[in-house]
């Protein structure tokens, strides 16, 4: 599952939940950068998948624009690049069940990613659709909660 966080001072900052731990395991070696998808559609599956043999999208077209079709649907999209100072991690989580209050959680990274791609069914994307919006919003609080500099003293 993708999950992108804010870098605090060059150091990953850990989830925070108020009656259970989640912990965030980084491999010894360094994981892939990858483009997550994110499709209108739930797949029932959590193994291996080949997904190159069978989602092929479209070179970016003039306004960044991409079309693909999956299950016979056709999709348009874009990538969505992410705010300055986030980073994106690919993570699996070690215990395939529902968190319980109380009950500490592993997840490992198992790749890391600058952009993601954005997929809607026959409509093309657009500046108002929720996750461009949500990317807005990150570079917004970037600035709303960033450290200014004083006024010049006159």
């Amino acid at each position: 599952r993708p999950y992108a966080r804010k870098r605090l001072n060059g150091a990953r900052d850990k989830p925070k939940m108020t009656d259970s731990t989640v912990l965030c395991v980084k491999p010894e070696e360094k994981t892939p950068q990858c483009t997550p998808n994110l499709l209108p559609c739930d797949i029932s599956s959590t193994g291996p998948a080949p997904v190159s043999a069978y989602f092929h999208p479209s070179e970016a077209a003039s306004d960044g624009g991409r079309t693909a079709h999956f299950r016979g649907r056709q999709l348009r999209g874009r990538h969505l690049p992410l705010p300055a100072g986030y980073e994106g991690l690919v993570l699996q989580d070690t215990v395939a069940a529902s968190i319980a209050d109380g009950e500490e959680r592993r997840w490992v990274e198992r790749g890391t990613f600058s952009e993601l791609g954005y997929w809607k069914h026959d409509d093309p994307t657009a500046a108002t659709d929720p996750m461009a919006k949500a990317m807005d919003f990150c570079r917004l609080a970037g600035v709303l909660h960033g450290h200014h500099a004083p006024p010049p003293q006159v």
